[in-house]
């Protein structure tokens, strides 16, 4: 270690907390989904930020979404239902059209992972931020610690994109 370099912080979770708010996730995914349990799942969220110029006083406005993210690597299926941080209220769920997606990368250091439309859908993509939270957490769901449901993710969003590749898509440079 360097001079300056910090040490890896630990997250600061409940490991029995944390069980529960997966269980609750699992619950209402199965819910809302057909087959739940044939899919697998993770926590994630995407944030939009609005930046309006004022008289006086510029203002910056960031808005969090909270998502339970379902995806199932046999039919290669994405489904997002939003949740509220409390993981008392949902929406239905929103089956992504993966057949108008064209590119799919990862940012490691933020832990992002983007599915990217192609031009004419009516929007970019989804950027989904895949990381847990502890139990300080100013936003969102608390203590959802999830390496290993990272790691799968990461698996399937892979795997699709061998499958953009050999249908001729040029790709992002895939980091992990």
């Amino acid at each position: 270690m360097g001079l300056f370099s910090k040490k890896p912080v630990e997250p600061d979770y409940d490991a029995t907390e944390c069980e529960a708010q997966k269980k609750r996730m699992r619950e209402i995914f199965n819910e809302t989904v057909e087959n739940g349990d044939s899919y697998e799942i993770l926590y994630a969220y995407m944030t939009s930020s609005k930046f309006e110029t004022g008289w006086v006083f510029d203002t910056n406005t960031t808005s969090f979404y909270y998502y339970i993210v379902g995806y199932r690597q046999s039919d290669f299926d994405l489904v997002l239902i939003q949740i509220d941080n409390a993981l008392k209220e949902h929406t239905d769920a929103c089956h992504i059209d993966m057949s108008k997606v064209v590119n799919v990368s990862h940012d490691p250091k933020y832990h992002q992972v983007c599915f990217q439309y192609e031009k004419g859908y009516g929007s970019y993509g989804e950027l989904l931020k895949i990381e847990g939270t502890d139990r300080k957490t100013m936003y969102g769901p608390k203590n959802i610690y999830q390496p290993q449901e990272r790691e799968k993710f990461l698996d399937f969003a892979e795997a699709f994109r061998e499958t953009l590749a050999q249908k001729g898509y040029k790709l992002e440079k895939w980091k992990r």
